[in-house]
């Protein structure tokens, strides 16, 4: 008789641990998903004749850490600090294409995303001076329609007749994780049926 009310202690114990880092694994997991992030797209082109090179990164978390990915040339993972993590993985084979036709999630997913930086600098010139023109006037427009500071266009057209191109840019934007996947989950079970 006097073992049982120890074993029921017991179980107690167990159960209300159990139940103190179930709510502490969910709440910290809550955290994270409605804190906002930045994602910051940066990259590099240069094609000069038959030689083309670049890079392009894709920066997700805060403004100096975070998670941060490379697609181009080689595939990269890396965590921590943007300019030295404490890990990173690069993916040797080339990824093989999806086409995943779910517009619509995708849509549901850029209603959540909100625009914070555009930053295109460099010089443009093609074969054909008439595409150089019409480029550079492209982007003098759209610099003269949608004059802001989170805008920042400045090209300079070459006239050579030779493809010289070398361009730098920065692309930043802001989203709430958990609203992100909150939007997409509603939308494919909404169009699932």
């Amino acid at each position: 008789m006097a073992n049982y009310p120890s074993i029921y202690s017991n179980w107690v114990m167990i159960i209300n641990i159990a139940f103190w880092s179930l709510f502490t694994l969910f709440s910290i997991i809550l955290v994270f998903l409605f804190i906002p992030y930045r994602i910051a797209v940066t990259g590099h082109v240069q094609w000069q004749k038959q030689q083309k090179s670049g890079y392009a990164t894709i920066n997700f978390g805060g403004k100096r850490r975070g998670i941060s990915i490379s697609p181009f040339p080689t595939i990269k993972f890396a965590f921590g600090s943007f300019e030295k993590p404490f890990f990173s993985y690069s993916q040797k084979k080339p990824r093989a294409k999806t086409n995943i036709p779910y517009t619509r999630i995708g849509r549901s997913i850029l209603n959540q995303i909100r625009f914070d930086q555009f930053y295109l600098k460099g010089d443009i010139g093609l074969p054909n001076p008439m595409h150089t023109g019409i480029i550079y006037g492209w982007s003098q427009s759209m610099v003269n329609m949608f004059q802001s500071k989170k805008l920042d266009i400045k090209i300079n057209s070459k006239y050579n007749n030779r493809f010289e191109t070398d361009f730098q840019g920065r692309f930043r934007i802001k989203l709430i994780p958990g609203k992100v996947l909150w939007n997409a989950t509603k939308t494919y079970f909404k169009f699932r049926q």
